[in-house]
């Protein structure tokens, strides 16, 4: 039988694959790097100095406020970065791994209720560096690489464009 950790892994997974925009050139972006705000404290990923198109831009901004989200556990904010479908599989992912949950909020915070899953959620949102964007019509793909657990890994996110907003979509 699956374990709430898996299912958690699952919807980590599906979650953290969807950052948001559509409609740019495809250049790849320049890296990013997150860093705490001055104001709030909360971790967001910006853009580097450099040439970076306003879409692949809007993918990042996506992609580093639903990691705030996450890192916060502000999961209305979260859930409302994800497309509808992957806050579907979410809630199933938890589910099927013995979580009782409804919505897309309750499966977040199942997921991030696990030990030491809020600490990788912030360990991952300081350390990102997007390494590029590709945007095709209403759909894009970011890449990234950040550190979990001490270990850099690289990551890939699809996007689509829904009610003009950019919204995690699955993994790329």
């Amino acid at each position: 039988m699956k374990t709430i950790r898996t299912a958690a892994a699952a919807a980590v997974l599906v979650a953290a694959l969807a950052a948001c925009t559509a409609g740019g050139t495809g250049a790849p972006a320049s890296p990013t790097s997150a860093a705490p705000t001055a104001a709030t404290g909360a971790p967001t990923t910006t853009p580097a100095p450099g040439a970076v198109g306003p879409e692949e831009a809007a993918v990042a901004a996506a992609l580093g406020a639903y990691q705030t989200a996450l890192a916060t556990q502000d999961w209305p904010t979260a859930c409302s970065l994800t497309a509808p479908e992957t806050s579907v599989q979410l809630v199933a992912a938890v589910q099927g791994g013995g979580g009782q949950v409804v919505t897309c909020e309750e499966a977040l915070a199942a997921v991030f209720g696990q030990p030491g899953a809020a600490d990788t959620a912030i360990e991952a949102v300081t350390s990102t560096r997007v390494q590029d964007v590709t945007i095709t019509g209403l759909n894009a793909t970011i890449r990234w690489t950040s550190e979990r657990q001490g270990q850099e890994r690289t990551d890939g996110a699809a996007l689509q464009f829904i009610d003009g907003q950019w919204r995690l979509a699955g993994t790329a």
